[in-house]
């Protein structure tokens, strides 16, 4: 299926891997015009590669969602590149290993916190007022399992994740009236890098995989 989000404009955060290259991809077959933001410009790169995006309907900005600045700038340059925004995915996160609380670093959860929940927050507050210029728009914040249910090796992240939930519920009892949709998507394991790296091992994101119903049912078709 492709044309859902014909001439839609939309800005993917972290579309430098992971879930929000393949957003990236699948908005670019479906018709959308994608800006891809992420401090990683080489990752950047290969995902416009793989999109095959024309200077006409795909670039990539160098943002750190967690300044302010940066953040009012790629807004301001998506409108001005593509006329319009309709849709933000918030996919840019980080994922730090930690010891148990008492023995987390400060500096670890301020710096989980800056860009797994400021980060967010920042790009709603900028892409908010430019898709209601419009008439409205499409929100969509990556949040996590880890945020409904925790996650022992980072408590950082699961915090953050949960945060990212509730900031989702306040925005669209805010803005929903205003005509943008605001919603948050939670998945559990994907196979990413950052996934893969969390885990601390491939055996260990092997071992957590096979615990997904679906890998049992394929493991036993085999």
């Amino acid at each position: 299926m492709t044309g859902r989000l014909q001439d839609k404009v939309a800005i993917v955060t972290g579309g430098a891997s992971g879930i929000g290259r393949a957003i990236c991809q699948r908005f670019s077959r479906e018709g959308a015009k994608v800006m891809v933001a992420d401090r990683n410009i080489a990752g950047a790169e290969e995902t416009l590669s793989l999109m095959g995006g024309t200077p006409d309907t795909a670039d990539m900005v160098d943002v750190d969602i967690s300044d302010s600045f940066r953040v009012e700038r790629m807004v301001a340059d998506t409108v001005s590149r593509f006329g319009r925004l309709d849709v933000l995915v918030n996919g840019a996160a980080i994922l730090i290993r930690t010891p148990p609380l008492v023995d987390v670093d400060e500096v670890l959860w301020d710096l989980t916190m800056e860009t797994n929940v400021k980060g967010v927050f920042l790009c709603c507050k900028y892409a908010i007022p430019a898709m209601t210029a419009n008439g409205g728009g499409s929100i969509v914040n990556i949040s996590s399992m880890s945020g409904i249910r925790g996650i022992g090796y980072s408590v950082p992240y699961a915090v953050s994740k949960a945060g990212v939930i509730h900031l989702t519920k306040v925005a669209a009892s805010q803005y929903t009236s205003e005509g943008v949709r605001i919603n948050c998507v939670a998945p559990g394991g994907v196979d990413t890098p950052q996934m893969r790296g969390s885990t601390a091992s491939a055996e260990r994101f092997q071992s957590g995989t096979s615990l997904i119903p679906w890998a049992v049912w394929a493991a036993r078709k085999r």
